[in-house]
């Protein structure tokens, strides 16, 4: 066997084995994180995946229909339809539900190993931009990478997000080596798994497969195959939420509720500046008066937060510039807040979370190198690209969130590998 030969049959196993690590690091955090702990998404996933599973559908968890057509906390009753978040991720769970593994720490654990699977496609995506000696870098970063441990650990969606987003960027750089029908149906494959998973995704139509395919050469047919396997993935769940929601629902029914509770007094002057606020949500006016359905509740949010940045549009460029901070670790400026406040809000891990705050400002520092490093070689930046731009539109647009990043963290451990490499030579001289 020759020499390449042997560094590609060697290349899997070194990778399989980071990905163990990466396992066993989220496992780790998730025993020990805080979780569950209240009603948050993580419950919310949990338990819908359990309701599809019992044959309730994909239903609300906290509210049902008894007797006399009389509402309901908890799923006592008859089941209300949802579309609060996209369908993948409980689905995904609700396999394992329907083999028996029902528990909060058997769904937890399956978010685990997504988030390996995760490590292991970011190996393949840095091997593809730099060769396989960047590939074990960056899967070994990405595996003990606590930003990206946390979030695979706790039961969320971004477990499987962060994956999606990793083979669209991994399929994205394969097109970018040889353009086609195929590696376009491809991409739209990744897209379109990531759009079921966080509404946002579909963003990344504009912002990668269009500079990708449309630079240079004006592929306008494999952009067009692209759009249309998203199309494909999409329209069934599409089809489903406008039926049964009387109204257009693309994705999800979340959006009133993201921009109703990102604009508020607390959220332009209080003490949550630039982030969410879940209790002066529900104690907003369109709050007061609710309704079964999900897309009529999130379309009057929507008003309320419209109306309420336009009368206060003179805060707006501070506030927005403040939720893009708080996505990027920037703010609050006190960094025992910024620990205080992810204990909070996300359940992460107190001791590690000053540890993650050290690694995330190291990881930047290091893309920043990175880039200059595969830029110079004349890599393809825009699958790595897109995604930083991405988060920073969505925070803007919504609010700041640490779980936003998530779509990022890939990009950013792949910079972060390339920008060591960069300095290995230095450090040796």
């Amino acid at each position: 066997m020759s020499s390449f030969g042997r560094r590609m049959s060697s290349f899997g196993p070194r990778l399989a084995a980071i990905a163990l690590v990466g396992l066993a690091a989220r496992l780790a955090y998730g025993f020990l994180a805080d979780a569950p702990h209240g009603i948050g998404d993580d419950i919310w996933y949990h338990a819908v995946a359990n309701g599809i599973a019992d044959g309730r559908g994909y239903s609300d968890p906290f509210s049902s229909v008894g007797e006399g057509g009389r509402e309901l906390f908890g799923d006592a009753g008859s089941p209300l339809p949802t579309a609060f978040h996209p369908p993948l991720f409980p689905a995904l769970l609700a396999l394992a539900s329907l083999l028996g593994a029902t528990s909060y720490d058997a769904h937890q654990a399956i978010g685990c190993a997504l988030g390996a699977a995760t490590v292991a496609v970011t190996g393949l995506a840095a091997r593809r931009l730099g060769g396989e000696r960047l590939g074990m870098l960056a899967a070994a970063i990405a595996a003990i990478y606590p930003p990206l441990v946390a979030n695979d650990s706790l039961l969320m969606s971004e477990s499987l997000y962060g994956l999606t987003v990793g083979l669209a960027v991994l399929a994205a750089l394969a097109y970018s080596e040889a353009p086609g029908v195929k590696p376009a149906a491809a991409l739209g494959v990744a897209l379109g798994a990531a759009s079921l998973t966080r509404a946002e995704a579909l963003l990344f139509l504009p912002l990668l497969a269009a500079p990708l395919m449309l630079r240079g050469g004006r592929r306008w047919a494999h952009l067009g195959a692209t759009c249309i396997v998203v199309a494909l993935c999409v329209a069934p769940w599409a089809v489903r939420n406008s039926v049964t929601f009387d109204e257009p629902v693309l994705v999800t029914t979340v959006e009133g509720s993201v921009v109703g509770g990102a604009n508020l007094p607390s959220t332009y002057y209080g003490n949550m500046l630039g982030a969410w606020d879940f209790k002066g949500l529900y104690a907003s006016p369109a709050a007061r008066d609710p309704t079964r359905n999900e897309a009529v509740q999130s379309r009057r949010w929507h008003h309320e937060a419209v109306r309420y940045a336009r009368d206060h549009a003179s805060r707006l460029p501070l506030i927005a510039a403040l939720r893009l901070m708080r996505t990027w670790s920037l703010y609050p400026l006190d960094p025992r807040d910024k620990v205080d406040f992810a204990v909070a809000h996300y359940n992460h891990i107190r001791a590690l979370e000053w540890l993650s705050l050290l690694t995330f400002l190291a990881v930047v520092c290091l893309a920043l190198a990175g880039w200059q490093v595969l830029r110079r070689g004349g890599a393809a930046l825009v699958p790595l690209a897109a995604p930083l731009v991405l988060v920073g539109i969505v925070s803007v647009l919504a609010y700041g969130d640490l779980r936003f990043r998530q779509a990022a963290e890939v990009p950013l451990v792949i910079l972060a590998a390339a920008g060591i490499q960069r300095l290995r030579p230095a450090a040796g001289a």
